[in-house]
C-alpha cells in the first residue's frame, strides 16, 4: 500500500457475515478501494456472539482475502458494532453561564453533556455514542450547532445516547484482539449505514433508514438534518428463511437457496401457474411461488408492523418527508419497495450507492451491494465530523484491560469536544 495515500480498513460484523473494505483516501469524498472480502460468519445469532472462536476465524478470513486483494497487511480497522441490544434515549443537559461576561466555553459545552448522560447510564452498559443534536441558548427555540464563544444565561445541549451492555462491548474487543486486529474506533453501525446510504436533504427533511439484515432490522430515524431516533427490531432475513424451512419440511440451506431465487413479497408480481421444485426432507417436493410468497410475506408483515408501531409511537412516521430508504440484504426481495409504502403509508426507495467511495471497473458492482454498505459508511465515517460525537475504547493494548478502557471513553470524548470547538 502506498505511503502516499492515507488508508483506511474498515470491518463490518454481521449475523452471518464480515465484510471488510481496504480504502485509500484521496480526499473525504474521494475514497479509493484497493481490497475488499466478505466471510461466512457462524458465530453469532441475531447479532449477538455466541462462538467467539467462530467470529475471530470470520474475520481473520475476510481480512486476509482482503490483504491478498490489496497486496497489503492490515493492523487496525474501524469496526461496526452490531446494534441487536442497543438502547437508545434522547437526554438533555441545562447548565448556567457562570463566568463575568456569560460567554459560553467548552467547560460549558462538555458540562451539559455530563449532565444529560448523568440519568440515563446504567452501570452494567457502556455508553457508545452520543450524538449532538444542537444547543439551546437560554430558552430559545431555535438550536445552535457550536455554541462557543456566544453569550447567555443558561445554555442546555441536546444528545441523542447510545448505549450497550458491557459485556457485549468486551465480546466485540475480543474478538479484534484474537484476530490481531488494532481497533481504531467502534461506531454503531446504523450510523455507519446511514453515512453510506442517506443523502443529505433527506436527513434534512426527514427519513426513516431501515436496515434488515440477517438477525435484526435497525431503523434510523433523521429530522432536519438531526438524529431523531435508533431501534432494533430483533427480527430479519433469517426469521424468514427459518418459516419457509419449518412450512415445506426441508433444510435451512434448501429454504434459504429458494428464497433467494424465487422470494417475493407482491402478489401481485408472481403468476399463478408459477411452480417450484425443491428438495425436502422426504425427497422432491413442489410449491407454486404463491404459496411461497405467502410464506414470506407473512414474516415480513410482522416486521413491518412492529417498526410502524415504534415510529408511531414517538410520531415520528408523519414527519418522514423523504419516506424510507431500504437497506440491508433482506430488502433485495422482490417487490419490497411496493411493500413497505404499503405496510409505512409513506413513500420507499432503496438506499443510494456512496458516489464517493469508488473503485476498479471490475470491482464496482460487487461494493455496490449491499452487503458493503455499512463498511463503506465506516470509510466515509472515518473522514467526516461526525465521527468526533462517537465515544470508543482506546486502541487495544497488552497491559491494559477493557474495562480500563471503557471507564476513560468520556474523558476521551470530552478532549475531543474542546478540539472540535
Amino acid at each position: 500500500m502506498s505511503e502516499a495515500v492515507p488508508s483506511v480498513v474498515t470491518i463490518d460484523i454481521g449475523t452471518h457475515k464480515v465484510s471488510v473494505l481496504i480504502g485509500k483516501v484521496h480526499s473525504p469524498d474521494n475514497i479509493q478501494v484497493i481490497g475488499m472480502a466478505t466471510a461466512r460468519n457462524r458465530g453469532m445469532n441475531k447479532g449477538k456472539i455466541v462462538s467467539l472462536d467462530k467470529v475471530i476465524a470470520a474475520i481473520k478470513n475476510a481480512v486476509g482475502e482482503a490483504e491478498k486483494m490489496a497486496e497489503c497487511r492490515v493492523h487496525s480497522a474501524w469496526v461496526s458494532i452490531p446494534s441487536t441490544e442497543l438502547q437508545s434515549f434522547y437526554a438533555s443537559g441545562r447548565t448556567p453561564i457562570a463566568n463575568h461576561d456569560q460567554t459560553i466555553t467548552t467547560t460549558e459545552v462538555v458540562r451539559a453533556l455530563d449532565l444529560a448522560k448523568a440519568s440515563h447510564m446504567a452501570p452494567d452498559h457502556y455508553l457508545v455514542s452520543a450524538v449532538p443534536l444542537g444547543f439551546e441558548l437560554d430558552d430559545s427555540p431555535e438550536w445552535v450547532q457550536n455554541p462557543v464563544n456566544m453569550s447567555a444565561h443558561s445554555m442546555t445541549g441536546h444528545y441523542q445516547l447510545m448505549m450497550l451492555p458491557i459485556s457485549t462491548m468486551q465480546n466485540l474487543d475480543r474478538a479484534m484482539k484474537g484476530a490481531n486486529i488494532f481497533v481504531e474506533k467502534m461506531v454503531v453501525s446504523s450510523l455507519a449505514t446511514a453515512e453510506a446510504s442517506l443523502l443529505k436533504d433527506e436527513k434534512e427533511y426527514g427519513v426513516c433508514l431501515l436496515d434488515i439484515g440477517a438477525g435484526t432490522s435497525n431503523i434510523a430515524v433523521y429530522l432536519d438534518g438531526r438524529l431523531a431516533f435508533v431501534h432494533t427490531v430483533q427480527r430479519g432475513g433469517e426469521n424468514v428463511t427459518r418459516d419457509i424451512a419449518a412450512v415445506l419440511q426441508t433444510t435451512t440451506e434448501e429454504a434459504e437457496r429458494i428464497k433467494l431465487l424465487y422470494g417475493c413479497v407482491d402478489l401481485h408480481q408472481v403468476k399463478p401457474e408459477h411452480m417450484i421444485q425443491f428438495e425436502g426432507i422426504d425427497g422432491p417436493q413442489t410449491i407454486s411461488r404463491i404459496e411461497l410468497a405467502e410464506i414470506i410475506i407473512a414474516r415480513y408483515e410482522e416486521i413491518f408492523i412492529q417498526i410502524r408501531d415504534e415510529l408511531d409511537k414517538r410520531g415520528l412516521i408523519h414527519g418522514l418527508y423523504h419516506g424510507v430508504v431500504l437497506t440491508g440484504d433482506a430488502c433485495q426481495i422482490e417487490g419490497m419497495i411496493n411493500f413497505a409504502r404499503k405496510m409505512l403509508g409513506v413513500s420507499a426507495h432503496l438506499g443510494n450507492p456512496p458516489l464517493q467511495v469508488v473503485a476498479d471497473d471490475q470491482y464496482l458492482p460487487s461494493l455496490r451491494r449491499s452487503m458493503y454498505a455499512t463498511a463503506a459508511g465506516l470509510l466515509l465515517f472515518s473522514q467526516s465530523e461526525m465521527q468526533e460525537a462517537v465515544v470508543e475504547t482506546d486502541a487495544p493494548k497488552a497491559n491494559r484491560p477493557v474495562l480500563e478502557r471503557i471507564a476513560n471513553g468520556w474523558t476521551t470524548l470530552n478532549n475531543k469536544l474542546k478540539s472540535i470547538f
